[in-house]
């Protein structure tokens, strides 16, 4: 099943963020000098319009980076559309895309497009 033109947005909105958030986190390893320190990264979920910022530590978020459909949001902010919920904190959530949307965030291994 193709997903819908929102879903498609959402999607790529995601990757978007979490293409900011790497840089964030490349240029904080760089000068990190506690190793918990949190990193106070975008949301990466699917709203064009979401301002949230989430803590996580460099542990957690490659965590999260070592599967590439999973995203880091904002609790309250998974879209059960195109997504679930597969880790639960009090700070974030993590969330792996639905097989339908996975190629608009790159990972099925064929890089998403911009438009």
């Amino acid at each position: 099943m193709k997903p819908s033109a929102a879903e498609q947005a959402a999607a790529r909105n995601e990757a978007l963020w979490r293409e900011v958030n790497d840089r964030i986190e490349e240029v904080d390893e760089t000068l990190r000098v506690l190793p918990d320190d949190l990193l106070e990264l975008h949301c990466e979920c699917g709203n064009a319009d979401c301002e949230a910022r989430i803590s996580i530590t460099p542990a957690e978020y490659r965590e999260v980076r070592s599967d590439r459909d999973t995203f880091a949001v904002a609790v309250g902010h998974e879209d059960d559309v195109i997504e679930h919920v597969v880790k639960r904190t009090d700070r974030y959530l993590v969330v792996d895309k639905d097989a339908v949307v996975e190629r608009e965030v790159g990972a099925d291994g064929i890089p998403h497009s911009g438009g």
